[in-house]
């Protein structure tokens, strides 16, 4: 992926973050976003999100960052061992 498609990732996941955080606390939020990180984006897509981390010159939301973070622990541990 070019850094262009990496920012349209950034920016999708921001919005995600903007959608599911209204009337909900922020741990809710970030397991909401999380979920549909999981159950709706492609491996390659959450791949090179996570891989975003470490590099991103664009600007993530904490609520995505933090929803990032969660996932890259989910997919690290597996779906047996994620609580």
């Amino acid at each position: 992926m070019t850094q262009n498609q990496d920012a349209q990732l950034v920016q999708m996941v921001n919005q995600i973050a903007i959608n599911l955080a209204p009337g909900r606390d922020k741990q809710t939020a970030i397991e909401d976003v999380c979920l549909h990180l999981e159950k709706f984006w492609a491996r390659p897509m959450k791949r090179r999100l996570i891989a975003s981390l470490e590099h991103t010159r664009h600007e993530l939301d904490p609520l995505a960052r933090s929803a990032i973070q969660r996932l890259a622990r989910l997919l690290h541990e597996g779906p047996h061992q994620a609580t």
